[in-house]
């Protein structure tokens, strides 16, 4: 509901009720005028939407001038002729038509219609009707924000918003999403979308590990899974606004070019105190495991290996599996039912003067890996007192505090990658009770659980942000808005690895590392807004400027031998301190203006130019300008269309747009030349880091939109699509440099390339959203919305450098970008199955790779495989039952230049569709979403299928590798080193013979481990139950409602992994959807409460 509207109603109910009139003698009035010769009847009611009286609504007798306003409880009294109909409306809401019988009291309930035309939406320094919006934009209500639990407000875009792509990278309590709108339009420069709170530029760029002080605890990406957008609590957000298009995103300049999200949180509203209590608990678990060996499967494997050769002393411990039980489910003992609370109590109120929003609230949530957990402590005040007609202020201010223990779920030194390979048959504990200290030749894993709840990495946040705004209205139709923002957060990141003596698994020093960060930024807006209505012409006018400082600093201190696990300082370890101090700045400039102009509501224009100035650009290139228009044609306000629709056609608009943006998320002094430390033989020297570029400038983005809005029958109906293309050029990335230029060598001496502008990006695509109210009537209404986009990504053009390389584990290949592909490709081998004998390797391309492979090269310099099977060897060459790779550019030659595109990680579509149920006081909610057409690569496979190592456990997958047989039947002796009487007995076998060298590099990262990531979630189920008003009040309650969630209830996808759903990855740039252990959404259960009084 909106909170400006009603409090405008209420001061004119106010208003009346000064000059001594009240509502009912007015329409009391009204009535006797009107109906004097007719017999009428008393009638009383209550307004209300599902959060409670509504205050100011309008009922009225239709075909008459009768009516009544609510009161401050939504009351009404209105006198009406016998069988009368009557219309109930309110600003926002869906009006209510209700023929009169034999009732004298009634209870009206009111749905808020999103798509009014009349509705007032956020924009970029101000608001606007709906119907004047010639952008491209989608709203979230607090209705929809409430239909789902959430830790983190970014949870809420997922399938929920045309156009916008969210995918958690992590499963971690608190994680972060990263989200795009309508496609990644850039490399190196911060990719997430500007989020705008209550006016003021939230901090919400993703921080890396390494910057908040946790090192590579959490891998070495610029993206992680902490997520500043955390601090925000979801429970005192009442809208989300979604800007898509430049021509909307153009008024914030350099840094609207990936969409802007404008949040605006709960205001107060004119009336009695109404305190609420909302809280919830929560249960969740991961339901899938993926399928291992266990001890049994396992030992069997294990024998296999050892028949074929690949083991010198077979265990004995193996030699009879039906012995065995199924062993140690790791899987089991690193996941944990995880609980979590949520509470928060709020205050809002106010008169027609002064308006108050309190709240407070409190979060609790466990991870469902062990160790794992979230907390957060948050506190909001809202103010606004209309001082005088002329004059109001404002205060929004909210105080955060986390607290997060945090795990490394990914990556080769992952707890999932631990868990999953550790052989079952090691036990978790020994039998004292203390973590399971084995010793086996060839074994190193850590202990998963000991790993997990010994060592810690912790990361306390606190932040106090908000504004302080005045409007001042010096004339008719002029308003003076000025706002002073503010974000004070101060951060502790830890982390300790005690010593350890665990069989094989040996930590001989402990290690500690603290680092306490700070961080202030202020901003400062002024502008001036004039709307003037003349005849049919409409203009409003807004001018303003802008300016902000961001400024941070830190100081860590790490070191080892620490003389207690009990108290965690670095300052006492007897090792080689190691202390680190930085600080750093950025600031901004700007002017914009923005004008619109509408005619008879027909025919709409919007202009706006923004011009910035940053301190991340170089003397050279700091101020840049940014120009967008939008036209709309609202061609349902023809008399001539009205005539041919009829009143089927309650809105039809057509939109185009054209806008710049700019980016200048970078960070700080990257055009400058940075100073390091370099030892010398004659003492401590410096010299520069990096070679400097004066000229880097923006990058910028050119963006054309059209679009067609539908309403029918009187906007039960709305339909909206949009095809969009937009391009970025100039692109920020480090240029590569010949060695000359003195960016090889030596890394003491060796100088950092330049960051320059090198590339272009562009996306294009089509957007559908479909909202619908199949049914309304007095005891059960549906609504269902339904929205896919579809976005095709292209890098155009990469000067300076041949492609743009994404890495797995260490020095691994596993993306490669190159003009004309779309972003992060897939990049390895094609495979085509495996070796299924001597002959068949002889007739296939010849494999370099292997630099031990018998290769012979003829006079003309042509390469082919040694006929003579004695140059072969299982263990040093490629043999029998190896992958064999596609010779992709047909030279008979397997080498490098055979990699190519695998696959692509974005989706070809994706969509959301979620339908609310109400019939009578119960409604049911359901959301389902999913992606179409994306590739996951399941890198985590790569491990748990290698066949490489005796002691790590495997998929039970490897039971349908290639198992090598005796051609002549005489499985005797060493007959597996005779490569000429080696088969394949399974010549369907999907992957390769076990091999514990493995010569033939049959992990290399290829087309085995890409798999199909679409899939279909019903992301989550709400049923609701709000209690009578009638029978609450008795108690001294308002509203009493009950909610019972499920969330992630089920997957349908053809991902073998745990989730289909991968996001960036937190290891490397330009990666994007490898799964190597991935921490997995949960599924889970809540239950809710939500009462006021």
């Amino acid at each position: 509901m909106n909170s400006n509207c009603k409090v405008t109603l209420l001061a004119g109910f106010c208003s009346l009720g000064l000059l001594g009139y009240s509502p009912q003698t007015l329409a009391a009035n009204a009535t006797t005028m009107s109906m004097a010769v007719q017999q009428t009847k008393k009638i009383t009611g209550t307004v209300s939407d599902s959060q409670g009286p509504i205050i100011g609504a309008t009922v009225k007798v239709k075909g008459s001038s009768a009516g009544a306003i609510t009161d401050i409880n939504g009351n009404f009294v209105l006198n009406t002729p016998a069988n009368a109909t009557i219309e109930v409306s309110y600003i926002g809401y869906i009006t209510r038509t209700i023929k009169l019988g034999n009732e004298n009291n009634l209870k009206v309930t009111l749905s808020e219609d999103n798509h009014s035309l009349q509705e007032v939406v956020v924009v970029g320094y101000g608001t606007m009707k709906k119907s004047d919006l010639a952008g491209a934009s989608a709203s979230l209500d607090e209705k929809t924000l409430k239909s789902a639990p959430m830790t983190n407000i970014d949870q809420s875009f997922q399938g929920r918003i045309a156009g916008v792509n969210a995918v958690m990278t992590s499963g971690a309590p608190g994680s972060a999403i990263s989200v795009s709108i309508r496609g990644n339009a850039t490399i190196n420069a911060g990719a997430d979308p500007l989020y705008v709170v209550d006016g003021v530029i939230f901090q919400s760029q993703s921080n890396s590990g390494a910057s908040l002080g946790l090192g590579d605890a959490l891998g070495n990406g610029s993206h992680s899974t902490i997520s500043p957008l955390s601090l925000l609590n979801p429970s005192d957000i009442v809208n989300i606004e979604v800007l898509k298009d430049a021509s909307a995103t153009a008024i914030y300049g350099a840094q609207g070019a990936n969409g802007v999200v404008l949040i605006t949180t709960k205001k107060g509203k004119a009336g009695e105190a109404k305190f609420t209590y909302s809280g919830s608990v929560t249960a969740s678990r991961q339901n899938k495991r993926l399928d291992i060996l266990n001890l049994r499967e396992f030992a069997e494997y294990y024998n296999d290996m050892s028949a074929q050769g690949e083991i010198s002393k077979p265990d004995k411990t193996y030699s009879d599996p039906s012995l065995l039980g199924k062993g140690t489910n790791w899987q089991d003992a690193i996941f944990q039912t995880a609980w979590q609370q949520e509470h928060q109590v709020s205050a809002e109120g106010g008169t027609d003067k002064i308006n108050y929003f309190v709240s407070g609230s409190y979060t609790d949530q466990d991870g469902t890996i062990i160790g794992s957990d979230f907390n957060r402590y948050s506190f909001r005040v809202n103010l606004t007192a209309q001082l005088k007609k002329w004059f109001k202020l404002g205060l929004n201010a909210t105080y955060s505090k986390t607290s997060e223990s945090l795990k490394l779920a990914d990556s080769d030194e992952g707890l999932i990658n631990y868990s999953l390979t550790t052989p079952p048959d090691i036990q978790i504990y020994n039998i004292d009770g203390g973590y399971s200290s084995v010793s086996k030749e060839g074994f190193t894993n850590p202990n998963p659980i000991a790993l997990a709840m010994l060592d810690d990495i912790l990361l306390d946040r606190q932040s106090l942000n908000g504004s302080i705004f005045a409007d001042i209205t010096p004339m008719k139709n002029l308003t003076w808005h000025m706002q002073l923002g503010y974000d004070i957060g101060a951060s502790k990141g830890e982390t300790y690895n005690p010593m350890v003596t665990l069989g094989t698994w040996v930590r001989a020093q402990n290690q500690g590392r603290i680092q306490k960060n700070s961080n202030n930024y202020w901003s400062l807006s002024n502008y001036l807004t004039y709307n003037m209505q003349f005849g049919k012409h409409g203009i409003t006018a807004m001018l303003g400027q802008e300016c902000w400082e961001s400024n941070y600093d830190f100081t860590s201190i790490f070191n080892t031998n620490l003389p207690s696990d009990i108290v965690h300082n670095p300052a006492l370890g007897s090792g080689t301190p190691q202390i680190g101090e930085g600080w750093g700045s950025s600031a901004m400039a700007s002017f914009f203006t923005r004008e619109t102009y509408n005619y008879n509501d027909r025919y709409l224009a919007t202009y706006t130019y923004r011009y910035d100035g940053s301190s991340n650009f170089g003397p050279n290139k700091r101020w840049a300008g940014f120009h967008s228009v939008a036209l709309a044609w609202r061609f349902s306000n023809e008399k001539f269309i009205q005539d041919i629709a009829g009143d089927w056609l309650s809105n039809g608009k057509l939109r185009i747009g054209w806008g710049q943006t700019g980016n200048s998320n970078i960070g700080g002094y990257k055009w400058g030349s940075a100073m390091s430390v370099m030892d010398t033989g004659l003492g401590t020297s410096y010299r520069p880091q990096n070679l400097k570029n004066l000229d880097i400038q923006w990058e910028t983005q050119d963006q054309w939109n059209v679009g067609l809005d539908l309403g029918l029958l009187n906007n039960r109906v709305n339909f909206t699509v949009d095809w969009y293309k937009k391009e970025s050029n100039n692109m920020l990335m480090q240029l590569i440099l010949p060695s000359i230029m003195g960016t090889s060598g030596n890394s003491s001496s060796a100088l950092a390339a330049p960051y320059g502008n090198y590339g272009n990006i562009e996306n294009h695509g089509i957007e559908f959203a479909l909202n619908t109210k199949p049914v309304v009537n007095k005891d059960f209404e549906w609504d269902t919305d339904f929205n896919v986009s579809i976005n095709r990504n292209k890098l155009k053009s990469l000067s300076g450098s041949t492609a743009l390389l994404g890495y797995g584990q260490w020095s691994d290949v596993v993306s490669r970008t190159t003009p004309g592909e779309s972003l992060y490709g897939f990049y390895g081998y094609e495979v085509e199955g495996v070796y299924q004998n001597f002959e068949d390797i002889l007739k296939s391309p010849v494999n370099t790779l292997q630099k031990n492979n018998p290769i012979i090269t003829d006079a003309n310099g042509k390469k082919s495989w040694s006929t003579d099977p004695t140059k072969y060897s299982r263990s040093n060459t490629t043999y029998v039952g190896d992958i064999k790779y596609k010779d992709v550019n047909g030279d008979g030659i397997i080498d490098e230049k055979d990699k190519t595109n695998i696959g692509s990680p974005l989706p070809k579509w994706t969509f959301g569709w979620n339908n609310t149920i109400r019939y009578k006081n119960f409604d049911l909610n359901l959301f389902i979403n999913g992606n179409v057409g994306n590739k996951v690569a399941n890198y985590l496979k790569m491990k748990l299928t290698h066949m490489n190592s005796p002691w790590t456990n495997q998929l039970a997958e490897v039971n349908k590798r290639a198992r090598l047989t005796a051609a002549d039947g005489n499985a005797t002796g060493s007959w597996y080193d005779n490569i000429a009487n080696v088969m394949v007995s399974n010549p369907d076998a999907s992957l390769p013979r076990a091999s514990i060298n493995d010569p033939n590099d049959n992990d290399a990262f290829s087309s085995r481990y890409i798999e199909n990531g679409s899939y279909l979630r019903l992301k989550s189920v709400t049923l609701g139950y709000n209690f009578d008003k009638k029978l609450i009040q008795k108690i001294g309650l308002t509203n009493l409602r009950l909610t019972f969630n499920a969330t992630n209830l089920f997957t349908i996808t053809g991902y073998d992994g745990y989730d289909p759903e991968i996001g960036l990855s937190t290891a490397s740039a330009n990666v994007f959807g490898l799964d190597y252990g991935r921490y997995p959404s949960p599924t889970s259960f809540t239950f809710g409460l939500n009462a006021s009084f």
